[in-house]
């Protein structure tokens, strides 16, 4: 038997500024001077050092006289670089603010990579469109996005297809096949299947993050998702119009979709978040070329225009702590073996909430606890670099011109045990990562999530050597796809990013008033919480929320 345990390297991050297109130029040195060997190395979780500083932060802080110490009194200072932090440190950069990020680059999960032109996602890909509606109330997040200079007024995606951004019916974004056939979203769910969710995406009421209304909260939280599907009598108490039955390509299309987007299974998820996740794919989607990291570095790169030592990378954490006057916060940070300390009047957290726990010791005890209560999944991001574009590949036209594909195995998914079909289908879904730049370059690249969708997949992720995750990623594609085009001459190289700790589970009954995740993300004088884990579920919309949520409080602190 292979030994798993051995071979696991270091990572290194792939790096590649965001690409809005390449030139004739450009194309003809991508084929001239293509990539030597492959790299064979992980990206995303560094588990090694990760848990190596963890296990033991203290024995770096032993000798303070050995510190740098920063005196500056900052106004706030941000820990961690991800959408969050980001989006935190732009809306405050008029202030004197310090965002410490201890990755070489920004983004969290929304980072990317580059291949011949194309930039792929490594962790997330896509974000709902949040234009909004002509004579409706402003969205946020659309508003964001114009002063990013990433989206513009009045402008027609559905009728532009250009290298800067590609925007995406839900009807036409996703494709269901099997290892013969392909499927657009229609022939999956039922008329009235399709009905029901645009009438919650669209009309409501809908169950938004932050949520707006309680009542919702209450009936929806309080159940799984799968305990929602089949409860016609609550759905037609909120909607006056209920979902009907799900076809069984529908049901295992489903469970896929929670691996992939929460890396759970319906019975396990909350019906609020699960029904704010899906019911939003029957919208627009909005594609930018490398997935959100486009928007993570528009972000680092307005910031740095601002004030270029506003972001400082390569920063590990240790402590955060109240200044002995109670006025201001103590920031300790480990970078490039010496330990450095910052000051501020304010500390947005914008990390991981079980980090919390261990970065700040005067955390309340309920706090803590309702922290350690939360749980974790993990998933492997595979780029398969293909050396020939998607159209020149795949013979039907479903799967040439969809975003999303998701292979279908035709199994009862509620008779299987995840850990077990798991093992047999290997990846929920695959992203078209050239969709944005639209077929610029004669490459393509697929992006497969690989998830663990259960208790122990994190340790078990952990142990698993790059070439057989690898190998077995491989294999799934080549005979899921095989009979629509894909050979294994087509791929150049495979390329992986595991992430161990980003996607919170959002267990049923998490969200009630007074209930664990309020208790886990209460903030004290001068410490606030921004990351999507204060929502309870991993999506740059709950991120986006967390940020001005915490940048309202620090306004209203510092005054």
């Amino acid at each position: 038997m292979k030994d798993w345990t051995h071979g696991i390297t270091r990572r290194g991050f792939l790096s590649g500024l965001a690409v809005a297109g390449i030139t004739p130029v450009a194309q003809r040195v991508a084929r001239a001077f293509p990539d030597a060997a492959p790299q064979k190395k992980w990206t995303g979780d560094n588990f090694e050092e990760a848990h190596e500083i963890m296990r033991n932060p203290y024995r770096f802080l032993q000798d303070p006289s050995e510190w740098v110490r920063h005196d500056e009194m900052r106004d706030v200072v941000i820990v961690g670089g991800g959408m969050a932090g980001l989006t935190t440190a732009f809306l405050l950069r008029d202030r004197n603010v310090l965002l410490l990020e201890r990755e070489p680059q920004t983004g969290g999960v929304s980072k990317s990579g580059n291949w011949n032109g194309i930039e792929y996602s490594i962790g997330a890909a896509y974000m709902i469109d949040p234009e909004p509606e002509e004579g409706g109330p402003p969205n946020p997040n659309f508003d964001l996005l114009l002063e990013l200079g990433l989206r513009k007024k009045g402008e027609k995606l559905d009728k532009e297809r250009n290298i800067e951004r590609r925007w995406s019916e839900g009807s036409e974004n996703h494709c269901l096949f099997t290892n013969t056939e392909a499927f657009s979203e229609g022939e999956i769910h039922s008329k009235q299947n399709i009905e029901f969710f645009e009438h919650v995406n669209d009309e409501g009421p809908t169950p938004d993050i932050p949520p707006t209304d309680p009542k919702l909260v209450e009936q929806l939280d309080s159940i799984s998702y799968k305990q929602f599907l089949y409860d016609a009598k609550l759905q037609e108490s909120i909607w006056k119009k209920t979902l009907g039955p799900l076809s069984p390509r529908a049901r295992e299309a489903t469970e896929y979709y929670f691996w992939g987007a929460f890396g759970t299974n319906t019975w396990e998820t909350s019906a609020y978040h699960g029904l704010n996740f899906f019911a939003a794919e029957f919208g627009n989607i909005l594609v930018f070329p490398g997935g959100n990291s486009f928007i993570a570095k528009r972000l680092t790169e307005r910031i740095r225009q601002r004030n270029p030592q506003l972001i400082e990378t390569g920063h590990y954490v240790l402590e955060i702590e109240p200044g002995k006057d109670k006025k201001n916060w103590s920031v300790l940070a480990y970078h490039e073996g010496k330990v450095h300390r910052y000051q501020a009047r304010a500390v947005v957290f914008s990390s991981p909430l079980f980090l919390a726990k261990r970065m700040i010791p005067n955390l309340p005890d309920d706090q803590r606890k309702a922290i350690e209560s939360l749980d974790y999944r993990s998933f492997v991001v595979a780029n398969v670099l293909l050396r020939n574009r998607i159209d020149e590949i795949f013979s039907n036209e479903k799967i040439r011109n969809a975003y999303e594909l998701t292979r279908m195995h035709n199994v009862d998914v509620q008779r299987q045990m995840p850990e077990v079909l798991n093992g047999q289908k290997v990846f929920s879904d695959i992203c078209s990562a050239d969709f944005a730049s639209w077929r610029s370059t004669p490459y393509a690249v697929l992006t497969v999530y690989r998830p663990f969708p259960y208790a122990h997949g994190r340790d078990r992720l952990r142990y698993l050597t790059y070439e057989y995750v690898e190998a077995q990623v491989r294999k799934a594609i080549l005979e899921g796809l095989s009979h629509h085009g894909l050979k294994d001459t087509h791929i150049e190289e495979i390329r992986l990013a595991r992430w161990g700790h980003p996607m919170i589970i959002p267990r049923p009954g998490q969200m009630a008033p007074g209930g664990v995740l309020e208790t886990a993300r209460q903030s004290q004088p001068g410490l606030y919480f921004a990351h999507t884990d204060i929502q309870g579920a991993p999506a740059i919309e709950n991120a986006l929320a967390s940020a001005r949520a915490a940048v309202e409080n620090v306004n209203k602190y510092l005054g």
